[in-house]
């Protein structure tokens, strides 16, 4: 297999043994076992990072990987997979649904529920974990619980898995350039935001979805306010405490971990583009207390934003 390509950060593992390729898939993967039939097995996994978003690349031979997240483990909330087959096929399972895949076709998963991808033949896939807030933020009403597993449009997957490819065989010439990594970053976003809009995955708003988008981006609008709480989204949207915490029980979770989770999820991003100060960060963010801000970061990322910051 040829040598990946790296961004940032030169991280390629290599595997001749099935035992070895489940060891560089669950560092990159956790919670993800891989079987397969064939006596001999060989894969490479490259890795680097966008603006806010990791990408991968995955050579290996035909096999099934079967992804099931522990209850209590520290998860990759607020994310998305994005599964961009460039070689072979796949076919997807999450939930009721299944997405086979050819190459030059992409799909959605979540990495907080189990799924499966049964990989037919030898194959190369790259594949994308980027933050979910920038997609809600551009398209209304998307429902990731109806948007896994599901092909998305052909023409905007192929066109998006030429400009990764392109930024990938060009990686030695983006490798000192923040700037044009950071513009990678955004345009991968875009042109997935395009196609998941033109597959018409992103649902139809519900009752009381125009309300949820209006706490939502209150909430991105004022995430550095330490003082952001319930009672402020109810003040400034002109509704009551209560109808603001059903909002959020309808998500499956609360107002203030929803809060936490996009301040980590910005500080995450901000860690990723150069040095910053912890201390300026954590107040950036809106956490009063720096050390509590740490505690906060490694329960949900497994590191200290010291340690993450160094990847």
């Amino acid at each position: 297999m040829a040598e990946a390509g790296i961004l940032q950060g030169p991280t390629v593992r290599r595997a001749e043994s099935l035992a070895c390729w489940n060891t560089v898939v669950t560092e990159a993967f956790s919670t993800t076992h891989i079987r397969s039939d064939s006596a001999t097995f060989q894969g490479a996994l490259g890795h680097c990072r966008l603006e806010g978003t990791e990408l991968f690349r995955i050579q290996a031979q035909r096999s099934l990987a079967e992804i099931a997240p522990h209850e209590g483990e520290p998860a990759h909330t607020g994310r998305i997979l994005l599964h961009l087959q460039s070689r072979g096929t796949s076919v997807t399972g999450q939930g009721n649904r299944r997405g086979r895949l050819d190459a030059g076709q992409a799909l959605l998963c979540s990495p907080n529920s189990d799924y499966s991808v049964e990989f037919e033949q030898d194959y190369e896939m790259y594949v994308l974990r980027l933050p979910v807030a920038p997609l809600t933020a551009q398209l209304s009403g998307l429902d990731l619980t109806r948007a896994t597993a599901q092909p998305l449009d052909s023409h905007f997957s192929k066109l998006l898995l030429a400009f990764i490819e392109a930024a990938w065989q060009q990686s030695s010439l983006l490798a000192d350039d923040t700037e044009w990594r950071d513009c990678i970053g955004r345009t991968a976003a875009d042109l997935l935001v395009r196609a998941i809009h033109r597959s018409k995955v992103a649902a139809a708003p519900e009752p009381g979805q125009a309300l949820r988008n209006a706490i939502l981006t209150y909430i991105r609008e004022h995430l550095a306010d330490s003082e952001l709480r319930t009672s402020a989204m109810a003040n400034a949207l002109g509704v009551s405490n209560r109808t603001v915490q059903s909002v959020f029980e309808k998500m499956g979770t609360t107002a203030s971990a929803y809060v936490l989770k996009e301040r980590l999820t910005l500080a995450a991003a901000r860690l990723c583009r150069g040095p910053v100060s912890i201390t300026e960060l954590a107040f950036d963010v809106g956490f009063n207390d720096p050390a509590y801000f740490s505690r906060c970061f490694h329960h949900h990322y497994g590191q200290s934003p010291r340690d993450f910051a160094r990847r």
